[in-house]
């Protein structure tokens, strides 16, 4: 039964050791743009994983083109993460502070209370914020030059037949035959082709791993991913005569380092695992971040502190959620704090606002005015 139903079986210890011993490492796209999200020590034990394989690294064209496309905006995506953590913190301290300055009580909170460390509290965190981005790549064209180093002469031709295989992929994605008919574009069967291929023509295994962790390259059962397609193994045994598994970046760095525990620290396999959970595969930059992104890049133009801009747009955001859940009349004393601290920010930014116009009804004279309202109503949104 094994041999008619191959792929629905975990791999014998002999296929394991030929997978390893003997099989072409294919990592995918986004598991090469994970290196932008590294610290330096992580980065470059990641790196050795993949060089230890000598030889049998090899990227696919279509893994390539994907890379070359998508590495700047990979790192544009990690350090605006770090960014929107920085505003999230700052808009829950706002939160916080505000609840404490709400509360009513007849006695004032003692001198040493931690209900007057609020902001010290977060301020730290800020910083902690800080000196994580101070080990982000200072220069991301070296960590991509180390990547180009590294597959230098390991890249796959762009295949000749290029519109057969994306009319097959069109196909197949019609007729849910995976991997590739949960994605938009042709890229997964792309792939699929190319290492099938490189298979058959060196005559060895593949061992592909990525984070991909969609029903289209992995079988799973209540909640746990059992390993890859049944489908997948068996037509990449049947056509190439080799076998074929895909491994989770984080396993796949675990795995190598039981076999060479000079490889791998655990600390790197963590944060695989970490930078793996935190990427949307579907769109590497989105529109709030590149909101953040204009917001900060406007203050440090303006030369003012962000976090400055960012405390003051947050507590607008704030008030506006306020005054919108209460339907307040404009003579409310929250109307009145939202035009003061609209106020504060025109003064700060040299922008221009008529003190007694209302929130919705504001007039805007220029972009960076614009941004800050739009920061403002985002926080309020949210």
């Amino acid at each position: 039964m094994r041999k008619v139903f191959h792929g629905y079986y975990p791999p014998a210890d002999e296929e394991i050791e030929k997978l390893w011993s003997h099989g072409i490492l294919v990592p995918d796209t986004n598991v090469l743009k994970h290196l932008f999200r590294f610290m330096p020590k992580q980065r470059a034990e990641v790196l050795a994983a993949f060089s230890s394989f000598g030889e049998r690294l090899w990227l696919p064209y279509q893994v390539g083109k994907e890379f070359q496309q998508g590495w700047r905006s990979a790192d544009t995506s990690n350090r605006n993460s770090y960014q929107k953590l920085k505003a999230d913190l700052e808009k829950k301290r706002n939160e916080v502070e505000s609840l404490v300055l709400a509360f009513n009580r007849y006695e004032a909170w003692a001198p040493r209370s931690s209900m007057h460390q609020i902001g010290k509290f977060f301020d730290g965190l800020s910083q902690e914020v800080d000196t994580a981005m101070k080990g982000l790549p200072e220069n991301p064209d070296n960590v991509f030059l180390a990547v180009t180093k590294l597959f230098e002469g390991r890249v796959g031709e762009k295949p000749k037949d290029i519109d057969v295989r994306i009319k097959e992929a069109e196909r197949r994605k019609r007729e849910k035959i995976p991997p590739g008919y949960m994605d938009d574009g042709p890229g997964d069967y792309l792939i699929w082709a190319e290492i099938k291929e490189k298979a058959k023509a060196a005559k060895a295994p593949i061992l592909f791993v990525t984070d991909d962790n969609k029903e289209d390259w992995w079988l799973k059962h209540s909640g746990k991913t059992i390993g890859p397609r049944p489908e997948l193994r068996h037509e990449f045994f049947g056509e190439t005569g080799e076998p074929f598994y895909a491994y989770a970046p984080d396993r796949f760095l675990s795995l190598l380092a039981d076999r060479n525990k000079t490889k791998v620290s655990p600390e790197t396999i963590d944060g695989m695992k970490r930078a793996a959970q935190s990427v949307d595969s579907s769109s590497e930059l989105d529109s709030n971040s590149e909101l953040l992104r204009d917001f900060l890049a406007m203050a440090e133009r303006l030369g003012i502190k962000d976090g400055e801009l960012l405390h003051l747009a947050t507590q607008l955001g704030l008030a506006w959620r306020t005054l919108r859940g209460n339907s307040a009349s404009n003579t409310s004393p929250n109307k009145h704090y939202v035009i003061d601290l609209m106020e504060r920010a025109r003064n700060l930014m040299g922008s221009y606002v008529a003190a007694d116009a209302a929130p919705s009804i504001v007039t805007t004279k220029d972009h960076e005015w614009t941004l800050f309202m739009d920061m403002a109503n985002k926080i309020a949104a949210d």
